[in-house]
């Protein structure tokens, strides 16, 4: 029997509630293999979340910087450019994610992390739409790699450690765009026309620059945590696909994901755009973009620890989804430049822990590999295809009525999705708790405890594995 499915059976049998001095002993080296982890992996890993997230977001500053007028670019062809990133995301996205277990981490995404600061770079000395394009393209195809972070978590980490840890490396694609604010309100202030270059040019080299550094970072991946956790023999099982998409899960996922990827990608697109049409100058635009952030990261943080103590991962996600609808329904409606300034920050407040904590849900109730690495490149799907969408609509300032509306249905759509799925993982609990009660009451075993059946021959229909809600 595996390690994960010992730590199941240990939460439902009481006869493992009298601990051993070996058990003792066990647990305090364990704790100290975690710390090490976490002083490894997690600074490493939170270095390439910061990169990758503050390229991703540069163009929205850029444009600000009159990048979009210097290219000559129409309304048309810079969301083309929005766009065309998610398209080379999706190309990636699958492929990294079933491979994230032959690949070592740290030379995959060390070497994403290089390729897409390097795309960067070449960004501050394009000259036309058809580079741009191009460019934009690689960019998302090195940064959908750094998404198997949440993959890699979930070898490292046990089901009740993490969010906590998730949301650390998460919180830091918030912390990019506050850092990125700064960059671009210094770059603008101090760099523009300096070495023949503009800012905005200046800012792709910069970011570009940083994401290389970081990138050539060499990431310890603590091993003999990583073996002592997991299954070294469990690998990429195509007969467990169906079993992906027979799931119902997979389809609330799907949604409530999507959403997410979509709340963090306009925030990341069009926060500055937003700010600017409240009446700031370019340089105040820049100033002011950081504050949304800054609360996104103290959510982030907060409702990553938050689920881990309550071992609940359902009702923060509802929750955060019902703060986005305040948040867009204030943004729409609200005349103020006070009024639409909170409403952007109840938006980045509500996006990024969606984002933080759904795949961590996924991973947490996905006990196969192969479903693991399934389900959430395919919720990663419907984010792209919501995030090119999200690239389109929003055509109409200033209150982007189409756009706005359009995600705010949206996060409805995952407030329901997230009700029913943790109605339903709550319900198939209850029915193997009935079951147990009824075989104890008859005092027989259960055939899946009694031959020993593994998790991964059984995943989540093991009768002794729980959904975390």
């Amino acid at each position: 029997m595996d390690k994960s499915d010992v730590e199941y059976l240990e939460h439902e049998n009481p006869l493992h509630s009298n601990e051993t001095a070996d058990h003792r002993a066990a647990h305090k080296m364990e704790r100290r293999l975690l710390l090490k982890a976490d002083l490894t992996i997690l600074p490493l890993i939170s270095l390439v979340y910061l990169a990758s997230y503050l390229d991703r977001n540069s163009i929205g500053n850029a444009r600000v910087m009159g990048f979009q007028k210097d290219l000559h670019l129409t309304p048309k062809q810079f969301y083309n450019s929005l766009s065309i990133f998610y398209l080379g995301w999706g190309v990636a996205m699958l492929p990294s994610n079933l491979t994230a277990r032959k690949f070592r981490p740290h030379r995959s995404l060390g070497a994403a992390t290089v390729f897409f600061g390097l795309c960067l770079c070449l960004m501050s000395v394009i000259k036309n739409y058809a580079s741009l394009m191009t460019l934009r393209a690689f960019l998302g195809f090195g940064e959908a790699f750094v998404q198997m972070s949440y993959i890699y978590g979930s070898l490292w980490y046990k089901r009740d450690e993490l969010a906590t840890r998730a949301s650390i490396f998460a919180a830091c694609s918030s912390i990019s765009g506050a850092f990125g604010g700064v960059i671009a309100y210094g770059v603008q202030a101090n760099l523009n026309g300096k070495g023949g270059r503009t800012a905005w040019s200046w800012l792709f080299l910069i970011e570009g620059v940083i994401a290389i550094a970081i990138g050539m970072l060499e990431i310890d991946l603590a091993y003999s945590r990583y073996a002592l956790y997991n299954n070294e023999a469990e690998r990429f099982h195509p007969s467990q696909l169906l079993a992906v998409f027979k799931d119902v899960r997979t389809y609330f996922f799907f949604f409530i994901h999507g959403t997410a990827v979509l709340g963090v990608s306009v925030v990341g697109s069009f926060l500055p755009t937003f700010i600017r049409g409240f009446g700031f100058s370019p340089l105040r635009t820049q100033l002011f973009s950081i504050i949304p952030y800054a609360f996104a990261f103290v959510t982030v943080i907060a409702s990553g620890y938050t689920s881990d103590r309550i071992n609940m991962k359902g009702p923060l996600i509802f929750i955060c989804a019902c703060v986005g609808i305040i948040g867009y329904a204030v943004l729409m409606s609200a005349n103020s430049t006070a009024g639409q300034f909170v409403a952007c920050c109840l938006i980045a407040s509500a996006c990024y822990p969606m984002a933080a904590l759904c795949p961590v849900w996924i991973a947490v109730n996905s006990p196969s590999y192969t479903k693991r690495s399934t389900i959430f490149p395919i919720a990663e799907a419907c984010g792209i295809v919501f995030s090119i969408m999200g690239t389109q609509i929003y055509t109409a300032p200033p209150h982007y009525f189409g756009g706005n509306g359009t995600v705010l249905g949206l996060h409805v759509l995952a407030a329901v999705c997230t009700a029913s799925n943790s109605f339903y993982m709550r319900l198939q609990n209850k029915k193997k708790d009935q079951i147990l009660e009824e075989l104890e009451r008859n005092g027989q075993m259960d055939p899946h405890i009694a031959e020993r059946r593994t998790l991964h021959d059984l995943e989540d229909k093991h009768i002794a594995f729980r959904y975390v809600i």
